[in-house]
């Protein structure tokens, strides 16, 4: 084996243990005591499990306690109607009433009735008066689940450090603790996961993304405005508690339906052969919702390109094709200009940067731009303009390796568009087929007039979340607006 398919191996070794878990995937709906706030139902009835159950919620939330002889009841708080739950006996519980009339569920009664459902069961043990009442809770609630056949639906939460490291212990299944610890801390104490309140998110958010790099799911609790629970779908939960269950469903549908764009790539050949009015007419006759340009100039002055001399290319095609515009510079031009690449984008951006790629040996300086944008004001995607260099396949392949793994990086979904300087046999496209989809098709891009060869893409990955719908190379009805035909593809981003 070379040592360089040997580096190949190790690099796609390493891509598929690394990209994977990065993106999000839809939140799950925990509807919070089940789904109460529906007519004839009530906090932590056996009612509001079946009615969670019946409008697909993922899984159901629901809080126990013992009783003085040793019996387990399904109620939020300490008391029902004034009457203590840890220190009355089961016949002075037997006779209490949920708001809705049903009997204080017993927990064998609420399983019975869980175990004919397919809601996942979200189990709270309440903290008790000392930790020896918790103890002997643990050791029923764990032999019961067992015996009703529940077991492989449970997960259990607390606020308890005590009953968490029982549970921890002896429960063999995933423990997610309730107090608001550091990913690092949860994660030394043996936590499946976090479910802390949205406002401890909402103070560390950056937890939400240390937390799935450590490979632990979030909950968050309690949302029931369409406010927070948006906040929860946009930062990454991957289960979100409420009172507003339908809402929250809708919610999460609505941010995950497909998005459908159109994109774009495109090397102007820095301006030579059109100005402005006719590549912003190119550009907008495709009706793109993102263009990645290269070969961009920026107040130069060349003798090849004098009708565009002193313009600032990416802010006169954004004002002409009524887009955002955004620029890297990759070399300086003239003592004022610079040379370089851009993207137009209907969509308002998050964040842009330049990030500049390796290369095996010294040459004209190669960079990536990288964007996130936000679509319809809910979802974030990348989007990413590149050129890669022109002399060597080696430091293409190298240059194809780091735009993988830095948009794997981004957890998002992203769109990829550039002039790769690449036939689709060479070893840089192999990198890029191999992680991301091929949104163009097999026409060739240049020269522009009798096409030969294809070096213009567009990618997408995570595999299967960007599908291709079609794709265009047009060519113009007149002279060449470029050495370059343009690639556009219409793509469906499953969000």
């Amino acid at each position: 084996m070379t040592n360089i398919m040997r580096h190949k191996l190790l690099f796609f070794a390493f891509f598929a243990a690394f990209a994977l878990p990065s993106y999000a995937a839809k939140p799950k709906v925990v509807a919070h005591r089940g789904y109460w706030k529906t007519e004839g139902s009530a906090q932590n009835s056996i009612r509001a499990l079946v009615k969670a159950d019946s409008v697909g919620c993922h899984s159901t939330e629901f809080d126990v306690w013992i009783s003085a002889d040793g019996g387990l009841y399904v109620n939020h708080n300490a008391d029902i109607n004034g009457v203590v739950i840890e220190t009355a006996d089961s016949a002075a519980l037997a006779a209490c009433r949920l708001g809705n009339g049903e009997p204080l569920p017993t927990l064998s009664a609420f399983l019975d009735t869980a175990a004919t459902l397919k809601t996942q069961l979200v189990f709270e043990l309440k903290p008790h008066k000392n930790p020896e009442r918790e103890n002997a809770a643990i050791e029923k609630i764990i032999r019961m689940v067992r015996d009703k056949g529940v077991e492989d639906r449970i997960t259990y939460i607390t606020f308890s450090r005590n009953a968490f490291d029982g549970f921890v212990a002896k429960g063999g299944r995933p423990v997610f603790y309730l107090n608001g610890v550091s990913p690092e801390v949860l994660k030394e104490i043996g936590g499946s996961g976090a479910d802390y309140h949205i406002n401890i998110f909402r103070k560390n958010p950056e937890w939400i993304g240390r937390l799935h790099s450590m490979g632990m799911p979030v909950n968050i609790w309690t949302v029931d405005s369409e406010a927070d629970i948006q906040w929860c779908i946009d930062h990454g939960a991957d289960y979100i508690t409420t009172n507003e269950p339908e809402l929250a469903m809708r919610l999460v549908e609505e941010a995950y339906q497909p998005r459908k764009l159109r994109v774009m790539t495109y090397n102007l050949r820095f301006g030579e052969l059109a100005d402005m009015d006719r590549l912003a007419r190119e550009i907008k006759a495709a009706e793109p919702d993102f263009v990645a340009i290269q070969e961009v100039d920026v107040n130069t002055n060349r003798d090849l390109a004098r009708h565009n001399n002193g313009l600032n290319y990416v802010s006169e095609l954004a004002q002409r094709t009524g887009m955002f515009g955004h620029y890297a510079r990759t070399l300086n031009f003239g003592r004022k200009g610079y040379y370089g690449i851009g993207i137009l984008s209907r969509h308002p951006a998050v964040r842009v940067e330049k990030l500049e790629l390796p290369a095996l040996a010294a040459g004209e300086p190669r960079a990536m731009l990288e964007g996130v944008f936000e679509i319809d004001g809910k979802k974030k995607i990348v989007f990413a303009s590149t050129h890669l260099d022109v002399k060597s396949d080696k430091t293409r392949a190298l240059q194809a390796e780091y735009i993988v793994k830095r948009l794997a990086e981004a957890g998002l979904p992203a769109i990829i568009g550039g002039d790769f300087n690449a036939k689709p046999e060479e070893e840089a496209i192999t990198v890029l087929r191999t992680a991301m989809d091929d949104l163009s098709d097999a026409a060739p891009t240049f020269p522009a007039t009798g096409a030969k060869s294809k070096i213009d893409y567009l990618f997408g990955m995570p595999k299967g979340m960007v599908v291709l719908e079609k794709c265009t190379v047009p060519e113009s009805s007149s002279a060449p607006a470029s050495d370059h035909l343009p690639v556009v593809s219409e793509v469906e981003v499953r969000m």
